[in-house]
């Protein structure tokens, strides 16, 4: 994805460098077009003025494409050190530094295009990202994404970061109200969903609990915590039906239930004084308890599904694994995989910082991951 936003940039570019270098457009949208991106180089390494910001800009952009990302940022610098306010170059040094998961390099040129454009809300949103991945920068995050949001209220990646932020910092009434207002434009997104509920859960709002879940229950959407959640909620409103419902549809689905799913199934059918039911469901829960091959299999699920390189997939079973165990290892193998494959600091940070809070490590491999997940939370 970033890497068609700077070939899209490129693209841009060209039109304004036929004026300064000569040019020719259509051959150099050919070679971007068809990945033929030595042959794009050679061309613009003859062609391009050493003077001239836009020419080098593309030319950067060419070896970024490349893969050649030290030749990309020395063709950037070039660009700043002739102007230092172009917007191509202040972008892509800043994206790429962020890839290279030095988002305290990318922040000084996220703040210039801030500078430059300061009505942008997709500036303010990838400056909020770039401190919520650096040390000590949280609130400063929090800051640049409110702005983001109050720019573009529709961008489904402001709301969930301020709705999440918002219920950590337990104001609720904020985070209903981003949330809420969302929702209404776009009821779709399982993300926004789950935070309404796990909103709703935390503050015992139960009805409204079930007013967000269901309709995930109704789309096929398995989110194993938001389904859980719903579970409980119908239980504590003493609507048995609709939480074995709730536990039946996850059996389809995922062709297994949470315990805590299965087990509020079972006093809801001995709520119903069906007891021979309640007892089949709580010796399951029992079984369930006892059994560590279960957790194995979701984990050797997961772990296919990541060299398959499936991450959603395989972050989805390790999910299912820990709410079934609760073994801290499965949050660690989410984080990993957020970390290394997805690129995502914020969210596997914070999946590293449950795994540290919940492990107890024994053993001279666990605690050296325990210290490898420690060090990775002050690096990311």
């Amino acid at each position: 994805m970033k890497k068609m936003l700077l070939s899209a940039i490129a693209f841009l570019c060209a039109v304004t460098l036929l004026a300064q270098d000569n040019i020719d457009k259509a051959l150099l949208m050919d070679y971007f077009q068809e990945q033929q991106y030595d042959k794009a180089i050679n061309y613009l390494e003859e062609t391009v003025k050493p003077q001239h910001p836009n020419g080098l800009a593309l030319l950067a952009n060419a070896y970024y494409q490349s893969g050649q990302l030290s030749q990309a940022e020395k063709n950037y610098h070039r660009v700043l050190e002739l102007d230092s306010n172009h917007i191509a170059a202040n972008q892509n040094l800043g994206i790429m530094a962020r890839s290279q998961k030095n988002s305290a390099r990318a922040i000084p040129y996220f703040e210039k295009l801030l500078q430059l454009r300061p009505d942008n809300a997709a500036y303010y949103k990838q400056l909020a990202y770039a401190c919520s991945e650096a040390v000590g920068k949280a609130d400063t995050a929090f800051y640049y994404m409110k702005q983001a949001h109050r720019l573009n209220p529709k961008d489904v990646n402001a709301v969930t970061f301020l709705g999440s932020e918002f219920i950590d910092r337990k104001n609720y009434a904020a985070a209903d109200s981003v949330l809420k207002t969302y929702y209404a434009f776009d009821s779709s997104q399982v993300s926004v969903s789950y935070l309404l509920i796990r909103s709703a859960y935390q503050q015992k709002k139960f009805r409204d609990v079930t007013l967000y879940g269901e309709p995930l229950i109704t789309r096929k959407e398995l989110h194993p915590t938001a389904l859980m959640f719903l579970s409980v909620s119908h239980y504590a409103l003493k609507q048995y039906d609709s939480c074995i419902r709730v536990h039946d549809k996850i059996m389809v689905m995922a062709g297994a239930a949470p315990e805590t799913v299965k087990y509020y199934a079972a006093l809801s059918y001995a709520g119903k004084m069906r007891y021979d039911s309640s007892n089949v469901l709580l010796q399951e829960c029992i079984e369930m308890a006892k059994s560590k091959a279960l957790d194995g299999y979701y984990t050797a699920l997961a772990d296919n599904y990541e060299q398959m390189k499936q991450y959603k997939a395989a972050i989805a079973h390790y999910d299912t694994a820990y709410f079934l165990f609760h073994d801290p290892m499965r949050q660690y193998g989410i984080a990993r995989i957020y970390d290394q494959h997805m690129q995502d600091p914020a969210k596997a940070k914070r999946f590293y910082q449950q795994f540290v809070k919940n492990a107890k490590p024994e053993g001279k491999d666990e605690i050296n991951v325990h210290n490898y997940a420690k060090e990775r939370i002050k690096n990311l």
